[in-house]
């Protein structure tokens, strides 16, 4: 039983420390879809704000319906190319618009410059994660709400 509780123990540990790791280019390059997990972003601002002010929650309830909704219309696809350019398409109701912007692989971690219409905070970075891209703070922190996955694949 000590022996099963072991390998048991020693493969969730292997899972684990393999979860996130660098990004290489040959991962990168291809088209990948921007997903905003709004749902749970409001749920955890909506706890937050029910611990500290009714008002809060009040306000974030009544605007927590409209925000899914429009994200729901918004699609977002970078199409990340040798060289480092980077392909931005953005379709929102019944609109598509294209922009076109740089990426680097700085220490593993992907980096996406700013364009007029997209903002990524200067030291924010992304890691793969079981097969997604995965936005990280500065901090070290990751945002599981704001993710990419491929479409190529």
């Amino acid at each position: 039983m000590k022996r099963i509780l072991l390998i048991i123990l020693v493969a969730s540990l292997a899972t684990t420390t393999q979860a996130q790791h660098k990004v290489k280019e040959k991962e990168v390059i291809g088209t990948w879809k921007l997903i905003i997990d709004v749902e749970d972003a409001l749920k955890d601002a909506e706890e937050e704000a029910s611990e500290e002010s009714l008002l809060g929650k009040v306000i974030l309830s009544s605007v927590s319906g409209l925000v899914s909704g429009i994200l729901e219309e918004i699609e977002i696809y970078m199409d990340f190319r040798p060289d480092g350019e980077l392909k931005i398409a953005v379709e929102a109701f019944g609109e598509r618009e294209i922009e076109y912007s740089e990426w680097s692989i700085k220490n593993g971690r992907l980096y996406i410059k700013d364009t007029d219409h997209f903002d990524m905070d200067v030291d924010d970075y992304w890691l793969m994660d079981d097969g997604m891209l995965v936005a990280y703070e500065d901090d070290g922190e990751p945002n599981a709400n704001v993710y990419m996955v491929s479409i190529d694949q």
